[in-house]
């Protein structure tokens, strides 16, 4: 469990950061952003009002280990992908992933406060590419990657559809 520093700390957006919840429905079960036990990882969202990027805030606990004091790597893949997959989401773009490249740069010790950045990189019709990475505060890179997710027929979300387009309405209001 994190202490009321490391909450604190997840809470609060960064000077240019606006808050952003995503849709409940993903945050239900999701490998994620589901974790209410708060062991696996804890993650909040923002987004960068700038150019309008995801953000996000993350500290990974002991039930997300690999190695021993250090997260697993596929922890922190699920995260980019849970990432960039917003992240066009965000721009408009109902899809899922169909290829993910994820490249580790160091291990990330349990426990490490890090900065997510997530954006859409280019769109070719129902092709969406993006591109993320996992630093620590100080700006050291645990890993990063690439995706390209599919758009895919909004029915297929079912109740996901109008609650992701009332949510990605209001951030076209803000910008």
């Amino acid at each position: 469990m994190l202490n009321e520093d490391d909450l604190g700390w997840l809470e609060t957006p960064e000077q240019g950061w606006t808050t952003f919840q995503l849709p409940s429905s993903i945050l239900e079960d999701s490998f994620v952003s589901g974790d209410k036990s708060g062991r696996r990882l804890e993650i909040r969202y923002f987004q960068n009002t700038a150019d309008g990027s995801l953000r996000a805030k993350v500290v990974l606990g002991p039930a997300a280990q690999g190695p021993p004091g250090h997260a697993h790597g596929g922890s922190m893949a699920a995260l980019l992908d849970e990432a960039m997959g917003s992240a066009a989401w965000m721009s408009g773009h109902m899809s899922v992933a169909a290829e993910l490249t994820t490249r580790f740069r160091s291990m990330l010790p349990l426990g490490t406060r890090c900065i997510m950045d997530a954006r859409v990189a280019s769109v070719d019709g129902r092709k969406i590419r993006t591109s993320g990475l996992l630093r620590d505060e100080v700006g050291r890179v645990y890993t990063e990657g690439d995706a390209l997710f599919i758009t895919v027929d909004p029915d297929k979300f079912g109740a996901l559809t109008t609650e992701a387009s009332s949510l990605f309405a209001e951030l076209g209001e803000r910008k």
